[in-house]
Parts: structure tokens; sequence; C-alpha cells
């Protein structure tokens, strides 16, 4: 079912369901993704070691025939089985004007359809007002019907960082009006992710890939007083939770292959 079925027209979208262990593990094949899949695998919740455990990434065209081998759990019961899904864009032209997102095909493991999916759609927006989560550990733990736990706030803490996809929230503030211009917020030692500013989305960074280093943040979204910084982080946080805001923009990450000078 892919993320329009669902109502869920950008953004990200959570797919969880349950399988049998089996010695040696298993082989798990998505042959139409679109775009971008984070796969999480964990014993139930009840069960002592269930936080979720990072498997591997599948991404479109990239990986179009990838299978993934998910690593033996011992788990009293079935394994959850998470798959997070990222709409990473679309094109207004051309044959991919219609192109849906989601997971598009039966996905399988040993050649075997599985079934039994729940889906759950990703919200990011009024990231200010409402408290935020981490998507797979709250599809984990049975929370996602009435989510309590708080954001990770971005203070030097080594429990604060996780290699689940997570938010984490801080503040910056502008003393005088005359301050509120451009800038420019730098990603580097993050990992992949998307980056909200006074509830507007700034964008996605990831170094790794680049070219881009820098996010931009026009002077318009900003106000004098406290302004809210929202980050969704896919993969891997700064150790020290830190963000800096810089007066220019960098396209010297990535490899060199793609970097713009």
């Amino acid at each position: 079912m892919s993320m329009e079925d669902v109502g869920q027209l950008f953004g990200f979208l959570l797919y969880a369901t349950k399988y049998r262990a089996k010695r040696g593990g298993r082989i798990l094949f998505i042959p139409k993704l679109h775009d971008r899949a984070q796969v999480f695998i964990s014993c139930p919740s009840k069960e002592s070691g269930s936080r979720p455990t990072y498997v591997g990434s599948v991404e479109r065209k990239r990986y179009s025939n990838y299978k993934l081998s998910l690593p033996e759990l011992k788990c009293h019961s079935k394994i959850n089985l998470f798959i997070l899904v990222e709409n990473m864009g679309r094109v207004n032209y051309g044959p991919f004007i219609f192109d849906r997102k989601g997971i598009l095909s039966s996905v399988y493991l040993d050649g075997e359809i599985v079934q039994g999916w729940k889906m759950f759609p990703v919200p990011l927006h009024n990231l200010n007002e409402v408290p935020s989560y981490n998507p797979i550990i709250q599809s984990s733990y049975s929370a996602l019907k009435e989510i309590s736990a708080s954001r990770k706030r971005l203070i030097y803490k080594s429990e604060n960082t996780s290699r689940e996809p997570a938010f984490y929230s801080g503040r910056f503030f502008i003393d005088k009006s005359s301050q509120v211009k451009d800038t420019f917020i730098s990603f580097n030692n993050w990992g992949k992710g998307v980056a909200f500013v006074n509830d507007f989305n700034i964008g996605r960074y990831w170094p790794v890939r680049g070219p881009q280093c820098n996010l931009y943040v026009p002077a318009p979204i900003l106000k004098q007083g406290d302004n809210f910084l929202v980050i969704l982080e896919l993969e891997s946080p700064d150790p020290k939770l830190v963000v800096q805001t810089v007066d220019e923009p960098n396209f010297t990450c990535g490899s060199s292959e793609v970097n713009v000078h």
C-alpha cells in the first residue's frame, strides 16, 4: 500500500509487521520501493532486549535487486519488523510526475510474501506545539495511539543519542530585531535528516552525500526572542548534539565526485 493510499503525501511512513524467527536469520527483499527505507527488527516489547535494532537501508534504483539479511534474534515469540520509508521528493515534469511513494510491491522473507502489515504516518507539522516522538521506539512499545514521550533536547548527554530515527529540539535567542537576518545552519557531523525552524521546513541534510553542508534559514521565518529548532535525525546525530549558525553556504560535503565549488 502506497503513502498516497493512507493520505501521507510527503515525509515518512512506518510499515510494521511480525515474522517467525529462523535459525541463521532471514532474507528481506522489497522489489519496488519509492524511495528509501531503513529496516529495524526487535523482540516484542515485553521481552528483554526489545529495543529495535537497525539492520540496514534500501534505496530505490541504487539497490533495486538488493536483498537484506536480517540477523537471527532469540525471541520467545514472533519478531517485530519495522520499515521506515522516506519520500525523497518528486519532479514536476516527465514520466515521473505521478510517481507514487512507499512500498509498491509485496515484501518477501526467504521468497515468501509477508502479510499482516500496519502503517503509521509520521506527522511533520506543528512540531513546536506538540510532543514529538521516536517513531520506531514508540511503535515498538505500542504507544502510537497515545504519545507521551518528549522529544530529545539538544543538550549533550551520552544517553540522549541513539541509532534509531528520533526528534531533537533546541532553541536559540535573538536579542534585537535588527539582528534578524538571513543565516545558515551547519549540519557537519550529523547523519541524515530534516530540519525545521519555527515550524518551517528548511530542508533535508545529508552531509555524507553532499554537496550541501549548510541549510539556508531566511530572515522572515526568524523573530526577535526565542526561536525553535527541531531536527528529525534518521541515522546518527552529532555526538555532542550541536549545530552551528554560519553566515555563508558550504558545498564541500560528500565525495569529491559530487562536490560543487
